[in-house]
């Protein structure tokens, strides 16, 4: 299938299952995640190549087709609780037919920036080109999770769906152990979640060093996204505000200053 028709294939698969609000969520963010990538690919920062950019637009196309399955089967989009969604996402290509047509290295690439996007860490090694099209998935992800987030901090989501935010505990305080990793510049890891407030500072510490490409860290200043989450954590948790403030702001300067996320 020609990269060009991956969109139109994705919206027919998502017909397939119910137009109910967790579906529809993940069909709307896989859109804008294709549309950020489309971006972040037009920054100039991202090598050169039309066949780089059309694999690269497929991965993000792709690489949350496995939450449908998922959300049907388990209810939830915790991974911790089910499955591997990325790995999921590659077996529902492979199963649709939809790159068998494809040049195998192009195929191959495609198929590991989608089971790479979620990994706290990219594997070393990596070529050039498969790096870059690992951090364009997961930038592009990363930054519409920050919007869905935004989103249901607007509307007053929240707590009422916890399926957002993996079930944790809405009002519970953060892990310390997640906050010194944190302070220390380390991915957190997810076993340690244990609130919603761990949940956000998972996205703080994508702010503070997990973000790759310069576009991507303009996209998250102009969207204020450290900002939201220190407002809102400080209203519903405020005897832990002046926690908030100093790792935020370690976030926020981070996103300043730049740097290259893994």
């Amino acid at each position: 299938m020609n990269a060009n028709a991956l969109p139109d294939a994705f919206n027919a698969y998502a017909d397939t299952f119910p137009a109910e609000e967790m579906y529809l969520l993940k069909r709307e963010h896989t859109r804008r995640v294709a549309g950020l990538a489309a971006r972040i690919l037009d920054d100039g920062e991202f090598p050169k190549g039309k066949s780089l950019r059309e694999t690269g637009m497929a991965a993000a196309w792709l690489h949350d087709l496995g939450r449908f399955k998922q959300f049907r089967q388990y209810r939830t989009f915790s991974d911790r609780q089910s499955v591997n969604h990325a790995l999921l996402s590659c077996g529902e290509a492979l199963r649709l037919g939809w790159l068998d047509d494809w040049e195998p290295v192009a195929r191959n690439r495609a198929l590991q920036a989608i089971a790479f996007h979620n990994l706290r860490e990219l594997p070393p090694g990596l070529s050039a080109e498969d790096a870059a099209l690992a951090h364009l998935v997961r930038d592009a992800d990363k930054l519409d999770i920050f919007a869905v987030l935004d989103q249901a901090i607007a509307t007053n989501y929240l707590p009422s769906r916890p399926e957002v935010y993996w079930g944790l505990p809405f009002a519970a305080p953060p892990n310390p152990v997640l906050v010194a990793a944190f302070e220390r510049g380390e991915s957190p890891n997810y076993a340690d979640l244990q609130s919603f407030a761990d949940f956000v500072f998972v996205q703080l510490a994508w702010c503070k060093g997990g973000i790759r490409f310069a576009e991507s860290r303009r996209i998250a200043l102009e969207r204020h996204e450290v900002d939201i989450r220190q407002d809102y954590l400080c209203a519903i948790l405020p005897e832990h505000a002046a926690l908030f403030r100093r790792c935020c702001a370690q976030a926020r300067e981070a996103l300043e200053r730049g740097g290259h996320g893994s």
